[in-house]
């Protein structure tokens, strides 16, 4: 079964994501953290394979560029069906990748339908908030070289939206404590980047 080889699959994705804070192997790694809570809290039933699998998966497609949740589905099924996994497990997973991406979702109006999909998507886009999604932000500005205003417009187009589309009671919750914790953080930058040189007021 493709699944007693997963994790030939999961030492391959933890070469290719490198180390990056942003979107590298430890962005993977706390999607899955998250992800595993929100089964667990959720009592969803969902096979810890599939799931592990979907989420080393869910953002290859970084390395092609955007979108990048449509590039992900292209690689994790050239890869899927190397495992030799059945139909309806690649159906499942890449359904799940597809759907996970913000704007993706919001461009092609196609939000996700089944358990995997809402799981990833919610873990993904609490992993966008919080410090972690404030550092997120600018370590990625910075390397794509934008002007720190673009990233701190980003928090107002796009993460302080977050909250609004998590799927399960246990993420609204959990991404309303982190959202809250985010804009904080960002009035503060903001506070400390509009001092003049003499005051000492902060």
């Amino acid at each position: 079964m493709c699944l007693s080889r997963a994790r030939l699959l999961v030492s391959i994705a933890q070469t290719l994501y490198g180390n990056s804070f942003d979107h590298g192997i430890l962005h993977v790694e706390r999607v899955l953290n998250w992800a595993k809570g929100i089964v667990k809290y959720e009592k969803l039933d969902l096979n810890e394979d599939i799931l592990v699998l979907t989420v080393y998966l869910h953002d290859m497609g970084r390395f092609i560029g955007e979108p990048h949740a449509y590039y992900s589905t292209l690689i994790a099924e050239t890869l899927l069906r190397e495992l030799r996994c059945p139909d309806d497990i690649v159906s499942e997973i890449l359904g799940a990748i597809s759907t996970h991406s913000y704007s993706y979702v919001r461009a092609k109006n196609t939000p996700p339908q089944s358990v995997l999909g809402k799981v990833l998507s919610d873990a993904d886009k609490l992993d966008a908030l919080g410090i972690v999604g404030f550092l997120r932000v600018f370590i990625y500005g910075e390397r794509a070289n934008r002007d720190i205003n673009y990233s701190i417009n980003h928090f107002y187009e796009k993460i302080s939206n977050l909250k609004y589309k998590m799927y399960y009671e246990y993420s609204k919750r959990v991404a309303e404590k982190l959202s809250e914790r985010t804009m904080k953080l960002l009035n503060t930058l903001r506070r400390e980047l509009q001092q003049e040189p003499s005051s000492s007021r902060i």
